[in-house]
Parts: structure tokens; C-alpha cells; sequence
């Protein structure tokens, strides 16, 4: 029961064609597999460009959007234990949240792009993008059910809240001769603020609070929220400018060398504030042959943090660190096929880790959800390929390796699998069958584990894991008349069972079981 249709329409305004538009229009009805969940969302977008004159162009946009969901399972679909600590099982369709829960959220926003060319070759931009987001979250879900009568508690929590965001951005980029050779510069600025308003609810009162876990359907009364038990009002303002530079060596070799220097407070609820902050980045580029570019590159990463609190309900600093990255880069067929080969590694001094202990604490700390700052480093390899390897046949494949660990040495992000492989394939059929379109993928992921805190048996350490598996998809597509076309996907074909989540307060969220979409597509 999923339903979602979509209008696009694009092309010029006026006769000469100087003023464009494009507008699309989508909504979407969608129940789920797990029981009693469903989510409406709508949007909205228009865009406008306007040639102010041959050489400056003048774009105006704005989109709205809805995502209005029932049944929220906020904290994972299912617990994993019962009260006295022992490892209990879901049918894959349950849900702990009640039928009134929701995380409503909304997002308004308009923009601007000013962009001018210059007969030297240089092009000068300005950017201003207006936003606002907003939420609305009713909360309820289920605790751990009693080991002896199977009745649960409802765990209940109001959070309303908006963020209003305003950034800008000017730069110009273009050629410069330098030593008899042709360069590349870009050099610019950045200006952002964004100011977050929330109000928190956490002393629901419920007129009964005792349920059938096992033979749960959401069916509960919404509490009476009470009053506002904590407020939020903090202002995040961010200023940047940066440089740029891309130097040809010789022929085959080219340098990129740049800098950043990066501003950030924040005021309010939290303090935190860094000034001054010098990010480097430089590259090297190396044209093997007509085909196949050899690169290196290293940058330092500076990241405030906009949502990751410890459990002192403080935001953490700012993930702080190097990234490094050598590769080779290859394009084929006249760029038709693309492939590419890397090694990175990515070194953090505050990298954001959920505190799974304090999360699971049954005593429900003041703090929903919290995250500690960890030293960590990420090593590992990716080699990718897409495009055209023969007319009408398109393939995308990747395999991905990496492994993070801590300053210790202890592996980090374990949900997170180690080797990762996603191959998609489709061919135009030819001949009598040209109107048809065959295609299909198989994604697999190794092993992942989380090492949780279980405090209903002691505080004792237990160890979930998930072995490795495939999932494969399957899609037909058919061209019935020069306008009109049918899709259909098949999800999931095998029908594989299989976690996205495990440990998120102790509990754990099903990835979707198999599925079948048909989608009609009008072109005029």
C-alpha cells in the first residue's frame, strides 16, 4: 500500500527563451509492513532562471515539504529483552509505537543564484538560501515487557521545535597565466546563522499505562503532556573564506593547493565557539594516459557539531581530524564508462559515538539519546565502475572495505559492516523486444555486531550480531507507446530477513521485506 504519484514540468517561458521554469508537485501515501504505521508526505518545488543578460543569469527558487507520519516507533520497532534480561523475539511486522505517535516535520525554503561571465574566462556567483525546519513529535512506545504477565509500560515523550537557517556564499573562479602555463583559481566567502527554538515535554501523564506487549496494536490514549519541561534556544553562526588554487605542472601533471579558514559559535542553551580555524587541503593529479588519472590528496576536516550531545545535555566540540586519499581514476568510451580505485584513511580527535551504556539505562536519563567524542581512525579501500560497457547494456558495481578503531585499537562502528559489495545491472533488449528493459542487483554486506548493555540482568555485556546477506532486486521495464512507459520493481525478491538497527535504546528495526512497486511514466 504504497502510493505516490509525481507531475514535472520544465521548458521556456518566453519566446527567445530567457526565461525558464520548471515545476514539480509529489505526494506520497504510504502504509508500511510493520503494523499500524503510515506516513503521508507532499512537495513542492519551483525554480526560475532568467538571462538578465547573454552573460548573467538570475535563478529564483522554492520548495515546500510535508512529511506527516502515524504509528512512529521512535525507539527501535522491538525490544530486545524483557524485564528480567532475556533475549526476546518480534514477528518482523511488530511495532511498539502507539497509533498516535508521530514525528512530524516540515521544511520551507527559497534561494537565490546570481552568476555573471566575464570575456577573461572568470565567472563571479553569489548564493542566499533561506530556510526553515520545523517538527512536531507526540512520542509513545513500548518498554520491556514483564518476564511473568508480558505487560509493558508506555514510554511517552512530547518535542516540538524549528529551525530558521540563512546562509550566503560569494566566490569567483577562472584561468591565470603563471611561468607560461594556464591555472585555475577559485576564491570566496561564507556566511551562515541558523537559530534553533525547542520545547520538550517529558512528564506525560498516562490515564493507564499497562500493556499486552505480545499482543500489542498501538491502541493507547494519548497522554496529557503537562507543562514545558526544558526549552532550547541556541544560535549557530558560521563564517568561511577560502582559496583555491589548480596549477599545471606540465601536460600530465597538475597540483591543486587551497585553504580554508573557518569561524564557529555557538550561543544559547550551549557554548561553544572556535575562531580562526586553518583548514588545508592540497592534490595531486597525475595523467597516466588518455584513460587513467593517478591522484593523492590530503585535507584537514573541521565539523561542528548541530545535534550530537554528551550526557551532560552539552553539544559536543567539533569533529576535528585528516583525511587522506590516493586512487586511480579511469574513463572509457568517451567517458560513456567511468571506474575508480581508492585507498583513504580518515583520522578524528572527536568523532561522534552513541554512549550505548547511559542510553540503556533504565532509569530514563534526562537526556534521550546521548553521544560521547571518541579519538578514532578509518582505513580502508573502495573500487567502483559504472556506465555503458556495450550499447544498451548500463552496469554499476562497488565493493567498499573499511574498518574504524579507537585509540586503543578497539573496533568502533561495528554495526557498520566491514566489506560491502552493490552490483546493478540492465539491458535493452534489441530487435522485435527493443520496447522491453530488463535489469536486476544484488547488495551484500558481511558481518556486524553491537555490544550492548543489558542493566535487567546485572549491567552485563551481550554481544548481537548479524551475519552476512544478500538481497537482490529485479526490474522490468516496458516502453508501450513513444510517450508512455510501465516499471516494475521487485525488492527484495528472496523475501530476506534481516536487522538495519540494532542497539538504538536496546531495541532493533527490520529492513524491508519483499516488495513490489509499479511505477507508469508520461513523457511529453
Amino acid at each position: 500500500d504504497n502510493y505516490r504519484s509525481e507531475v514535472d514540468v520544465s521548458g521556456p517561458l518566453t519566446e527567445s527563451g530567457n526565461v525558464r521554469g520548471r515545476a514539480v508537485a509529489a505526494y506520497q501515501d504510504k502504509r508500511s509492513f510493520m503494523d499500524h504505521y503510515k506516513r503521508d508526505s507532499e512537495v513542492y518545488y519551483g525554480i526560475l532562471e532568467v538571462d538578465l543578460t547573454p552573460d548573467t543569469l538570475l535563478t529564483l527558487g522554492a520548495d515546500y515539504q510535508d512529511n506527516n507520519p502515524k504509528g512512529s516507533s521512535w525507539s527501535g520497532s522491538a525490544s530486545l529483552f524483557n524485564s528480567a534480561g532475556d533475549r526476546i523475539s518480534n514477528p518482523r511486522d511488530f511495532n511498539n509505537g502507539t497509533q498516535w505517535s508521530s514525528w512530524e516535520q516540515y521544511t520551507r525554503t527559497v534561494f537565490a543564484t546570481l552568476e555573471h561571465s566575464f570575456d577573461n574566462g572568470w565567472v563571479a556567483k553569489g548564493q542566499y538560501n533561506h530556510q526553515i525546519n520545523g517538527y512536531n513529535a507526540p512520542l509513545g512506545a513500548l518498554l520491556d515487557p514483564d518476564a511473568i504477565t508480558g505487560k509493558a509500560k508506555i514510554l511517552a515523550r512530547k518535542y516540538t521545535g524549528e529551525y530558521v537557517s540563512d546562509s550566503g556564499d560569494v566566490y569567483a573562479t577562472g584561468p591565470f597565466s603563471l611561468l607560461g602555463r594556464e591555472h585555475q583559481l577559485v576564491i570566496g566567502g561564507s556566511v551562515s546563522r541558523s537559530h534553533w527554538t525547542g520545547k520538550d515535554y517529558t512528564n506525560a501523564v498516562m490515564i493507564n499505562n499497562a500493556y499486552d506487549y505480545y499482543n500489542w496494536k498501538g491502541d493507547a490514549l494519548e497522554p496529557d503532556w503537562g507543562n514545558v519541561t526544558s526549552k532550547n534556544d541556541e544560535t549557530t553562526r558560521q563564517t568561511g573564506t577560502y582559496i583555491t588554487g589548480r596549477f599545471s605542472l606540465t601536460d600530465d601533471l597538475t597540483l591543486m593547493l587551497g585553504t580554508r579558514v573557518a569561524n564557529y559559535t555557538l550561543t544559547g542553551t550551549s557554548q561553544a565557539k572556535d575562531t580562526g580555524k586553518v583548514l588545508p587541503y592540497a592534490g595531486l593529479i597525475y595523467d597516466l594516459n588518455d584513460n587513467i588519472s593517478a591522484y593523492a590528496s590530503y585535507t584537514e576536516i573541521f565539523l561542528p557539531q548541530s545535534y550530537y550531545r554528551n550526557s551532560d545535555n552539552k553539544m559536543l566540540e567539533p569533529d576535528e581530524g585528516t583525511n587522506y586519499e590516493l586512487g586511480l581514476k579511469g574513463e572509457f568510451f568517451d567517458g560513456r564508462l567511468n571506474s575508480s580505485l581508492a585507498y583513504f584513511e580518515v583520522h578524528q580527535d572527536n568523532r561522534p559515538e552513541a554512549d550505548t551504556a547511559y542510553n540503556a539505562h533504565p532509569t530514563n536519563p534526562d537526556i534521550d539519546y546521548a553521544y560521547k567524542g571518541i579519538k578514532a581512525t578509518t582505513k580502508g579501500y573502495e573500487a567502483e565502475i559504472s556506465g555503458e560497457i556495450m550499447p544498451g547494456w548500463q552496469l554499476q558495481a562497488g565493493y567498499t572495505h573499511k574498518i574504524s578503531r579507537d585509540q586503543g585499537g578497539k573496533k568502533v562502528s561495528t554495526w557498520e559492516p566491514e566489506d560491502q559489495i552493490n552490483l546493478y545491472t540492465r539491458y535493452k533488449l534489441t530487435g522485435s523486444l527493443d520496447k522491453l528493459t530488463l535489469g536486476g542487483g544484488v547488495r551484500w554486506q558481511g558481518t556486524g555486531w553491537q555490544v550492548l548493555t543489558n542493566y535487567n540482568k546485572g549491567a552485563t555485556q551481550e554481544k548481537f550480531s548479524q551475519e552476512a546477506y544478500w538481497l537482490v532486486d529485479l526490474m522490468a521495464r516496458y516502453q508501450v507507446t513513444e510517450n508512455l512507459s510501465a516499471t516494475v520493481n521487485l525488492n527484495n525478491a528472496f523475501d530476506k530477513s534481516y536487522y538495519t538497527n540494532i542497539g538504538f535504546y536496546n531495541s532493533s528495526y527490520y529492513g524491508d521485506p519483499r516488495n513490489v512497486m509499479v511505477t507508469t511514466r508520461w513523457d511529453f
